[in-house]
Formats: structure tokens, C-alpha cells, sequence
């Protein structure tokens, strides 16, 4: 499906302060941060290097019949694909939101009767079940962070159909919105994929980024998108932590300069050490197009971040 090397690339330690003097910087009408030296941005070409998330890709689009689903509707939904129904009505969020919590705590019930005999049905059941943890508590998360939409069940229904879809676009589409509201005011946290925001910032701010240190001859960094090389040098690295504080951080942003920022990280020498799908959407991470998750459409400003392909930066046109 092209989501498990999400998994394999282990959570990272996020430092908050940096990430809100960011949100501070954030530009809602044009979707990029504004610094000293220009604007620069999350692109798909971000997406797919860093976490190997596809961006040539059907949109994750809902369907039109879904919009005025019941919660009952939404819960017969989740039954039929994946045999689980909540017992307590409590732990929906509106009609089609459900916590976290009653589903992890079923999948550790049946955990164990999932084996090599099982039959195919109980298997894709419990995938299921596995990629809306997924969904909600990594790469969709709300500011609660034990929430996930049910409204994704159509576009995991069919296993065949899942790596067909542009999940860096949706990742993208959704983590713009949730910054879009932390920097307005209309919600006090962000939510949304921040390790990838994280990752972002150590690939250009030098400033900000922690120590790499070498790896021991005897250890390879395996076949992974370029996020790995952050999680795994700083398990070498145990004294640093996010220890960044808010003034701090945005005392290095109103001072920044353009040496300390890394316009374009990603050299062809970098791009050949990575895995083939982490370049397969090349050809489109320049495209000034929607992104689409579910019923959030925002834009990919790639036209005001040419900077960051290698090119000059024309006067942008102003924003529709």
C-alpha cells in the first residue's frame, strides 16, 4: 500500500517551540512562512523524499453520497469492513469521527488470533483497523491527537486501490488547513503530520538542526526515505533533545540569513542513494495545483517557493 514505511521510520521527538514560532510565520492566503531571505515551504517534493509518500496520484476525494451519512450509516460502515462496532456511543465525535482508544484496545483483544492460518476476511479486517490508528494518530491527527475521520473506510474498502492514491497531496492538504487555524487563532494547537514539518526544518534551518553524527562501519542505513537518517543517527546522539525555547526560536528566524538556510537540500547525489518510489512523482513536484483531503481543498504554492527547485523567483501573482 506504500504506508508502511511510515511505521518503519520511528517516531521523532518533536520540539514544539520551533514549531509554533513557525506557525507564527505561517501565511494562510499564499501557504508558505515568510522569513527575512523569502518564502519557503512543505511541497510534495518534501512528501515523497522524506517519507516516501506518494504524490502521482488519484486525490483522496469524498464522495458525494458519504456527505450526508448518519452516524449509524458511518458505524455500519466500520462493522461491515472490519467487524468492529463501538459499544459505547461516547466515543464518537459528531457522525462520522470516532476515538482511538476502543480501537486499539480491540486490536490488542484480537491481536492474537491473527496468524498465519487466519482467513483472508479476518486479516483485511484487522489491516484495516491498523491503518485508521495510522491515519489518526500519525498522519491525520487532530489537536486531541484520538480522533480519526471514518469517512476514510471508502478509500481503504479495497486493498488494491490504497497505493493508487496521492497520500503526500492529503498529508499536505490536511497538515496546510491545521496551520491555517493555529496561525488565524480558530484552534490553540496544530495538529496534522508534524514529524514531517520537523524533518523539513532539520533538512534546511542550520541552525536548527541536531548532530549527525557518523555511523559505525559496521551499520548501514537501509533502503528507507531520507527521514530515516534523522531518526537513526540521533539514537547515536542521546543528549540532544528539543530543548529549543520560543523566544529563541524566533529570535533565529527574524535574524535568519540566507547562508543558514539550505534552499535546495536535496542534490542528485542525495536523490540516488534513495529508494525509486521516493522520486517516482518527480514530474509533478513543481505543479501549482489543489490538494485535496476528503472535502479540504487547499493550493501547493509551488510558484512562490521556485527557490526551492533550484530556480529563480518571479514576482508572485497575487493569491485568488
Amino acid at each position: 500500500m506504500g504506508l508502511y514505511r511510515i511505521i518503519r521510520i520511528v517516531r521523532i521527538q518533536l520540539d514544539y517551540a520551533l514549531i509554533m514560532a513557525l506557525i507564527e510565520r505561517w501565511q494562510p492566503e499564499t501557504h508558505t512562512f515568510h522569513l527575512p531571505i523569502g518564502e519557503a515551504t512543505i511541497t510534495l517534493q518534501d512528501a515523497e523524499i522524506l517519507y516516501g509518500l506518494s504524490t502521482d496520484g488519484l486525490p483522496v476525494l469524498l464522495p458525494a453520497t458519504m456527505r450526508y451519512y448518519s452516524r449509524q450509516a458511518y458505524w455500519d460502515m466500520l462493522h461491515m469492513l472490519t467487524g468492529f462496532m463501538p459499544e459505547d456511543e461516547a466515543v464518537a465525535s459528531g457522525s462520522s469521527r470516532i476515538q482511538l482508544v476502543p480501537i486499539r484496545d480491540h486490536l490488542v483483544q484480537i491481536h492474537h488470533t491473527i496468524t498465519d492460518e487466519s482467513a483472508e476476511v479476518d486479516v483485511h479486517r484487522y489491516t484495516r483497523l491498523l491503518l485508521l490508528l495510522l491515519f489518526g494518530g500519525v498522519l491525520f491527527p487532530n489537536t486531541s491527537g484520538n480522533l480519526v475521520s471514518l469517512r476514510f473506510l471508502h478509500h481503504i474498502a479495497r486493498f488494491e486501490d490504497i497505493a493508487i492514491y496521492s497520500w503526500g497531496g492529503v498529508v499536505i492538504s490536511y497538515l496546510y488547513t491545521q496551520m491555517c487555524r493555529a496561525c488565524i487563532g480558530t484552534q490553540r494547537d496544530v495538529g496534522g503530520f508534524l514529524p514531517l514539518l520537523q524533518v523539513w526544518v532539520w533538512e534546511r534551518f542550520l541552525q536548527f538542526q541536531p548532530p549527525l553524527p557518523q555511523l559505525p562501519a559496521n551499520v548501514e542505513i537501509p533502503q528507507l526515505p531520507l527521514a530515516c537518517r534523522w531518526v537513526m543517527r540521533r539514537t547515536l546522539a542521546r543528549e540532544y533533545d528539543a530543548h529549543h525555547n520560543l523566544p529563541l526560536c524566533r529570535d533565529v528566524l527574524d535574524l535568519l540569513e540566507d547562508t543558514q538556510f539550505i534552499w535546495t537540500p536535496y542534490n542528485d547525489e542525495v536523490i540516488g542513494t534513495l529508494p525509486a518510489y521516493c522520486t517516482f512523482g518527480r514530474h509533478i513536484w513543481r505543479a501549482s495545483v489543489p490538494l485535496i483531503c476528503l472535502d479540504i481543498v487547499e493550493h501547493h504554492a509551488s510558484e512562490q517557493v521556485f527557490c526551492q527547485f533550484g530556480l529563480p523567483q518571479p514576482i508572485p501573482t497575487l493569491p485568488a
